[in-house]
């Protein structure tokens, strides 16, 4: 049985270009394929909290053939990635990942595991229920155009990074687990222009002819009076303004009033995540 040779352990340092090999078959066949450079992941880690230290790796003698990130934070635990290469699933080796990161997690000291899935990616989803996670709520990616508009309410003002934080934990204390950390917003507002009113900031990059709105945030006992819509038509307006040809928002809460602002701009849903939970204790 290959499972009887697999090896677990935490990563070294040196291993880290084998990690991103080895991503790079697992999700070269998945939903959504996806390249990996060592940089990159080094980034992501930086901007959810995590530590290379604490990734664990499967070997089959030196080859790393599946890995998991456990992202702790105090009583949380955010599973930032997990696979196996092709050839070596339906083994065990995803269940083995799983249980290794919820123990080193537990000892750690979180209490609740978090995770994303995405919807239709069944085999994954299936195994997270085997092991005991719930559905909690679920996350959207939409793309549309942008559109010049001639009025969109107060003008903006650019924000400062101390502004940004402060709004980001009124508004973001009840979103997904990547997008409330304050590390991935200092991340994204450091390649983003970022502008904001008295309840709202949004940010606003453009990547070749791709337009992004990485954050849009109204502070919550401000909801209701059309902050998020007049900063979704500013943040249009002004990739519009910067010559792109698409804009994308990704991981934003799937409740009516978000799908009824993607609908008035005629954005179109093009993936969703469910947001799943386990107890630790």
């Amino acid at each position: 049985m290959v499972q009887n040779k697999i090896r677990l352990r935490h990563i070294g340092q040196w291993e880290l270009g084998e990690l991103v090999d080895a991503q790079n078959e697992i999700f070269s066949d998945y939903i959504i394929p996806m390249k990996s450079s060592s940089s990159f992941f080094v980034d992501f880690l930086q901007s959810v909290g995590g530590k290379l230290e604490n990734v664990i790796i499967a070997l089959d003698g030196r080859k790393v053939v599946g890995y998991v990130n456990p992202v702790v934070d105090g009583p949380e635990v955010w599973i930032g990635g997990v696979g196996v290469v092709p050839g070596y699933r339906g083994k065990g080796i995803g269940t083995q990942l799983m249980l290794a990161a919820e123990e080193f997690s537990l000892a750690e000291g979180a209490k609740t595991s978090i995770l994303e899935v995405i919807h239709g990616n069944e085999q994954a989803h299936r195994l997270y229920t085997t092991l005991g996670y719930q559905d909690t709520r679920a996350y959207v990616c939409a793309e549309g155009k942008p559109v010049q508009f001639v009025g969109y309410g107060d003008q903006p003002r650019r924000a400062s990074m101390d502004d940004l934080r402060e709004m980001h934990r009124k508004a973001y204390a009840d979103t997904c687990w990547q997008r409330r950390k304050v590390c991935a917003l200092e991340t994204s507002a450091r390649g983003s222009e970022c502008y904001a009113v008295s309840s709202g900031f949004v940010l606003v990059r453009k990547v070749n002819t791709v337009g992004y709105i990485p954050y849009l945030g109204v502070v919550s006992d401000h909801r209701g009076e059309g902050t998020g819509t007049s900063l979704a038509k500013f943040a249009l307006n002004r990739l519009h303004e910067l010559g792109a040809y698409k804009a994308a928002v990704y991981n934003i809460n799937e409740e009516p009033s978000v799908l009824r602002m993607l609908d008035k701009f005629d954005f179109a849903v093009t993936m969703k995540q469910v947001e799943m939970r386990k107890s630790l204790v």
